[in-house]
């Protein structure tokens, strides 16, 4: 297929690879040249603010001309219906389509609106209320992938079955973070005795933390067992992403120097991937974040190319900018912590587009679709009902040839205070994805 446009952009490039490359599967390629479509026999698309007659026409708003970053409220215009799905960039006759298909997928998986001012929230986050996909309530909704299959129904029939598609199949990956690997065990002496004589602690939880120090009883955030025969059994791939900072108010995990902690970290990379959590203090600082990565590669004995932000902290394009000169291929952090549902509008890793430089990345994005803590934490929700969720999430991203991508903790896999009838939310939860 031909597809002309009169400024072959970065930004129209990276798109074009990601909807008819990636999402389709349609062999594809482009010119500037309007003689060439105007001559071209066969399936062929205007992409331009102008109609040229006789060939099918899809106007173009003027977003992936574009090179800075600017308010888009008066091109986006206001979010309206087609076929069912919310659409904007209105594009209006004779376009085949009634938006600009290229340009709102370009603003949600490029991330634009996090790079105009927001409120940011109590860890200066981007959160969910802020953006047009919670506002207009397709938040639950791989916006984009659910675009793209109808652009392609639409194409079909316009050229007669005359170009092939080949979409995706639905895939699952389950992810662990851990940030603190045990509850009580292998903190240190000085911790150790800080937790116990903390204030506000019941007699049952200082008498339960003195079991476990005596090994009577298991250490309620040690479930590396419990995960290890559930991924096998499911022949299930996950990475789990270790947190190795120096300790701090939001970095609370074992040394990276007690032997426990080597020993789990050897374990786990024998037989699953491992990535880094960068810690919540490191956000900001390349030279923090490699000693991190270097920590965690000298333990596991693996080079390290996957990462997640603690605590979620994404602040575009800086945070993709630095782990990307560091080597990091993967990141796993494009989610809401208060929220479930599709950041990106997209149920499929897709390649950072660094707005501020105009310019595609290698940096792979993997975003994930609903935590642990989201749906137990910030939406109060009980097992039943987050299974209910998950399931319906699940479902959405099968029927589009998603990647269902799941953040899950050690910690509420232990059935231990709040986490009570969690273990069986993952455990159900594979069954669902799987």
């Amino acid at each position: 297929m031909l597809i002309y446009s009169p400024e072959l952009s970065p930004r129209f490039n990276y798109i074009l690879e990601l909807i008819f490359g990636k999402l389709l599967g349609i062999s594809y390629r482009t010119t500037n040249i309007k003689e060439e479509i105007i001559h071209h026999e066969g399936p062929c698309l205007n992409y331009s603010m102008t109609d040229i007659e006789g060939l099918p026409f899809l106007r173009a708003s003027g977003l992936l001309y574009e090179r800075e970053i600017i308010d888009q409220k008066k091109s986006l215009g206001a979010v309206f219906t087609w076929k069912n799905m919310p659409v904007f960039y209105p594009a209006g006759e004779p376009s085949i389509l009634p938006f600009d298909i290229f340009a709102a997928s370009f603003y949600m998986v490029a991330r634009y609106e996090e790079y105009l001012p927001f409120e940011a929230d109590e860890h200066n986050r981007f959160h969910s209320g802020e953006s047009i996909a919670f506002h207009n309530g397709f938040l639950d909704q791989p916006i984009i992938n659910q675009w793209a299959l109808q652009f392609g129904k639409e194409l079909t029939r316009i050229f007669s079955g005359n170009i092939q598609i080949n979409p995706l199949e639905y895939q699952f990956k389950p992810t662990i973070d851990i940030d603190n690997a045990w509850a009580f065990l292998n903190k240190g002496l000085w911790r150790s005795m800080g937790a116990l004589l903390r204030p506000g602690q019941s007699m049952a939880e200082r008498n339960y933390r003195f079991q476990v120090w005596r090994k009577k009883q298991p250490d309620p955030f040690d479930q590396y067992e419990f995960i290890r025969q559930l991924m096998h059994s499911h022949q299930l791939d996950p990475i789990f992403f270790f947190l190795v900072g120096p300790y701090g108010p939001y970095d609370r995990n074992v040394s990276p120097a007690n032997s426990g902690f080597k020993r789990l970290v050897r374990s786990l990379a024998s037989e699953f991937r491992l990535g880094i959590h960068p810690s919540y203090n490191s956000n900001s600082s390349a030279a923090q974040i490699q000693k991190e990565i270097d920590i965690l590669a000298h333990l596991s004995g693996k080079e390290i190319t996957d990462s997640r932000q603690h605590f979620l902290k994404v602040h575009l394009p800086h945070t993709y900018s630095i782990i990307d000169n560091l080597g990091i291929k993967n990141d796993y952090s494009m989610g809401y912590a208060d929220r479930v549902g599709f950041r990106a509008g997209i149920a499929n890793p897709f390649r950072f587009f660094d707005l501020e430089n105009n310019t595609s990345t290698d940096l792979v994005v993997h975003p994930f679709q609903v935590m642990d803590i989201t749906l137990q934490e910030y939406l109060k929700m009980e097992p039943k009902e987050a299974l209910d969720t998950i399931s319906q999430l699940v479902s959405t991203i099968k029927d589009v040839g998603g990647t269902f991508n799941c953040l899950w903790h050690n910690e509420s896999l232990g059935e231990w205070k709040h986490w009570t009838g969690w273990s069986g939310v993952f455990r159900e939860m594979l069954e669902i994805a799987g």
